[in-house]
């Protein structure tokens, strides 16, 4: 099958190109294209251009976006641009493993009913933190696990970070939804091909390192600090995939019970350096997010 990368990319010029080398490094089929998608970097990632990509082993083309489409739209407007069967999208600060694409390719032409691929994911230091991932819908918390069994597959309720997707799962149940904007938007993706009859898989043979560490778990970074419109999507679409996914009785409880935790407890985890205005963001969300589970209508009250 014809492979298409596609990497989405905004002011880290020096982890792309680490990620764009070690992908370079992989076992790759033979017709291979990398997309980069830059979502309007004012770093030294607007420079790159088709000629600076010629170095990597890769046939590569780069978009820069005129305007700051977000994580989402840009997934979307690589994908559209791909010609492969399979598309391999990768966060740019990951180093993969060597064999993690040969092994992900091979996995995806042996089955047919897994439309959505990843890799066991490790911090920087070596240390496995991902083998699957399982969203409660009664209180909307998703949990990583690492599985120590000896099965060569996960099932998983989407696949963050790295993931492949064969280009038919796209034709059945069209792009990620660009109005979630970032955040559980691969956990949709996922689950709503799975209405369609389409697996989700973790393949614990391949491996990616995500450079990152588990201290990183309650830094700004995580907590919507980095990307303010993160704070605001953390509360909003957590509500809106439990929405979506969950029974009547889930709903019911993660309503009364769980919907306004999350926001208590992350503005606790802010107010120690008194971010107020992460805050109010992540209030702003819950307010969306509750407003979709009533009415079904997708608000968006972020602004700068």
């Amino acid at each position: 099958m014809t492979l298409s990368i596609v990497i989405t990319t905004r002011n880290r010029y020096e982890d792309l190109i680490r990620c764009v080398k070690s992908l370079s490094l992989s076992s790759l089929p033979t017709q291979t294209e990398l997309i980069i998608v830059d979502d309007f970097s004012s770093d030294k990632t607007r420079s790159i251009s088709g000629a600076t990509l010629k170095q990597f082993s890769i046939p590569g083309t780069i978009v820069h976006n005129r305007e700051q489409y977000m994580m989402v739209k840009s997934r979307n407007e690589g994908a559209k641009k791909a010609k492969g069967e399979l598309i391999l999208f990768v966060d740019d600060d990951n180093i993969v493993d060597r064999e993690m694409i040969k092994n992900l390719v091979g996995f995806a032409n042996e089955h047919p009913k897994i439309g959505i691929i990843g890799p066991s994911m490790y911090y920087s230091n070596g240390e496995k933190y991902l083998d699957f991932q399982k969203i409660n819908f009664y209180t909307g918390k998703t949990t990583g696990h690492v599985d120590n069994t000896r099965s060569h597959t996960c099932n998983s309720d989407g696949v963050p970070n790295v993931f492949l997707i064969k280009k038919s799962v796209f034709e059945k149940c069209g792009y990620f939804d660009e109005q979630l904007v970032q955040t559980f938007t691969e956990p949709d993706f996922a689950l709503n091909a799975k209405k369609h009859g389409i697996g989700c898989v973790i393949l614990k043979s391949a491996k990616t390192y995500h450079q990152t560490s588990k201290e990183d778990n309650f830094k700004p970074r995580s907590l919507g600090g980095m990307f303010r419109q993160k704070a605001y999507c953390l509360m909003r679409n957590r509500t809106v995939i439990v929405s979506r996914y969950g029974s009547l009785t889930q709903k019911a409880v993660y309503l009364i019970i769980f919907s306004w935790f999350w926001p208590v407890v992350y503005s606790l985890l802010v107010l120690k350096k008194l971010n107020f205005s992460l805050i109010k963001l992540y209030w702003l969300g819950f307010l969306d997010g509750i407003t979709y589970l009533i009415t079904g209508k997708l608000n968006w009250s972020f602004h700068e």
